[in-house]
Formats: structure tokens, sequence, C-alpha cells
């Protein structure tokens, strides 16, 4: 699984001017999730756990890379009332929030096997809309381990960033991408990609995740993750496919709004 650096369900509504100035509207509280919190390490099969552990290790070591992800968060912006609202796991489907579903796009920057720096670029899809007034634009963010961005892109990457809480981003660096944590089932070999199952439970939800992970090279290349209804708690599922880079980019240059 994806390290849990940060708790599941939350939210960041937050009014932001294009020019810089940023009024918090609305933000749940972020807590980090250690591994024992889930009640385990990793049980099940030894020869699952063992090839897992080892994709694991060998997809955190990369230099860099790339993950296309949909259907963890979403959001919604408006440059008319200069505002952004992003919502990640359960927390995406609260009836207050007007959000769409989006796809991220993920670059990664490693050292040691712990991520350096991240750049997330959600873009919201509102397909009812086909006039500029309810235009959705992308959020990029940049994390770095001490501190965070966030940018609406208006034209190639955002022209300028306010800092943002890290623990208002759904995602924290410092730390190993990838862990193995949860029960785990036999594996199966699909030729090519070898199958690997594994649950656990995350903030009372069951947790059911599939990875396909390349048999001879043992890096992740699809996951899919699909957390079942809890009290409070809808159900929902989200995909993750890994890309590669050729080299490692360089953090994207920040400038603050004015």
């Amino acid at each position: 699984m994806r390290h849990p650096a940060s708790s599941t369900s939350r939210l960041a509504r937050r009014g932001r001017s294009l020019a810089g100035a940023a009024l918090l509207v609305a933000a749940a509280a972020l807590v980090a999730v250690p591994l024992d919190a889930y009640g385990y390490g990793a049980t099940g099969n030894p020869a699952a756990i063992a090839f897992y552990r080892v994709a694991a290790a060998k997809t955190d070591a990369l230099p860099a890379y790339v993950l296309n992800q949909t259907g963890w968060m979403r959001a919604s912006d408006s440059v008319q009332k200069n505002h952004v609202t992003w919502a990640w796991g359960f927390a995406q489907f609260h009836s207050r929030l007007v959000v769409f579903p989006a796809r991220e796009h993920i670059v990664l920057v490693q050292h040691a096997g712990s991520t350096v720096w991240l750049e997330d670029v959600i873009t919201p899809i509102n397909a009812r809309c086909h006039a500029l007034a309810c235009k959705q634009y992308p959020i990029e963010i940049v994390v770095h381990r001490t501190v965070a961005y966030e940018g609406i892109v208006l034209k190639g990457g955002a022209k300028c960033f306010k800092k943002e809480a890290l623990r208002k981003v759904p995602y924290t660096v410092g730390t190993p991408f990838w862990v193995a944590v949860g029960h785990f089932a036999p594996k199966v070999v699909h030729g090519a990609l070898t199958e690997i199952t594994s649950t656990y439970v995350n903030e009372g939800q069951h947790v059911r995740e599939t990875d396909l992970i390349t048999t001879t090279t043992k890096l992740f290349a699809v996951s899919e993750m699909h957390a079942a209804a809890a009290p409070a708690r809808r159900a929902f599922s989200y995909r993750i496919t890994d890309g590669r880079l050729a080299k490692v980019p360089r953090s994207p240059r920040i400038t603050l709004c004015s």
C-alpha cells in the first residue's frame, strides 16, 4: 500500500485570490497515521509478502517516476470567485461540497528509498460544463518535507503559489511511498505481470488492494483500491497507473503570489 502519511478522509476548501490573498473557508485537521495504527504489519502468504516487499523497495528506489490516479480526490475551482476546493478519501462525497471527479498526475522524486518532493496536478472534470463561466482549471500542489504550495494552472504551470499547511494536503514526503502492510493472499502470475492482493482496515473501512507488478523488473504497474462502506463512510475506489521518467525533473520553481 501507499505509505499512510495522512488520513484517508479529509477536505480542504479555500477561498483563493489569484493575486495571492487567501482565506481558509473550511478544513479538517489532518493527522499522520503510523503503520501500527492498522493493527499489523504484513501477514498472510510469505511468498506474496516477499514479492511485494521487493517491489516496494525497487519502486521506492527509483530516482523519479510518475503516477496517474483517479478516484482518490475530487476538486473544483472558480477563477471568477477566486477559490479552489479539494477533498480526498470518503470526504470527497460530503454533501456540502461542490466538487467534481478529478485526474491526478503525480511526479515523485526520491532519494535513498524515500520521497524528497512531489508535484500533484489535479484536474477537476465537470462533464456538464460547456461554458467558460464553469470551466475547471488544474490545481498544482507541490509538497516538500517542511512546506507545501498550491496554485491554479491557467496556462502551462501555475504562475504563482501560496503556501499550504502540510496537514491540508493529501501527501507527505520524507518516507517511502510504498510499504508492505495488510493480509496478503497468494500471488497470481499472469505472464509479464504478477498480481498481489492484500486487505487492511483504514479509518474503519475495509480496503482491498490489488497490485499488478511487472514479473521481471518487480516494479509497480497498476494498483486498484476498493474501500468498503462503513458507518458514516461511503464506499469508494481509486486506481493508480505507474509510469517511468527518463530523467529526474527539477523541482517546480516557486514564485509566491504577491
